[in-house]
């Protein structure tokens, strides 16, 4: 009994990395809206840990289930989402390229839930994901010099090309 015990907490590591990094969106909420902005970037750093670390135990130890395929995802939508708006609200990068990064996430999870297995991310999504997180990490750093400031930029707009070209190509598959 025991080590079917310990076979299901092990199965659930991965989703429940991705429901901490859920969970960790609210006090990213609280100090954005606080303006303690020194917290977000440690905030980030574990989010985009986890977010590394779930996917790599459950490809590694094959513990995919359908409960991650949805929840993954939806914590990397919620959890990159709501700094870029704020920096959007600090004119730091335009209103219109948040909205088509969240139009862009509305069609995914359309597709996504008309799939059993939530419709994995592909190679592009996944640069997507890591180029719209190093963005953040970067635009966040307490470290403020032009260079890293540009950087963070750039990273943002190849993220948010790829925002476009995997919208592409969810289209297509449908």
């Amino acid at each position: 009994m025991k080590r079917i015990k310990s076979h299901l907490e092990v199965k659930n590591l991965p989703n429940a990395i991705s429901v901490f990094r859920l969970i960790l969106v609210f006090p990213v909420i609280y100090f954005l809206d606080s303006n303690n902005v020194r917290f977000i970037f440690p905030l980030l750093i574990i989010g985009a840990i986890t977010d590394y670390l779930d996917g790599y135990i459950a490809n590694k130890y094959k513990l995919k289930t359908n409960f991650g395929a949805v929840i993954d995802p939806l914590a990397d939508k919620i959890f990159t989402i709501i700094p870029l708006i704020w920096l959007s609200s600090q004119n730091l990068i335009p209103f219109w390229s948040i909205a088509i990064i969240i139009f862009r996430e509305f069609i995914v999870s359309a597709f996504r839930s008309t799939k059993k297995n939530g419709l994995p991310a592909s190679k592009q999504a996944k640069l997507k994901t890591l180029f719209i997180l190093i963005s953040l990490i970067l635009l966040f750093s307490p470290i403020k010099t032009d260079v890293i400031n540009n950087i963070g930029l750039i990273s943002y707009w190849i993220g948010f090309i790829f925002t476009i070209t995997t919208c592409l190509g969810y289209l297509r598959l449908k």
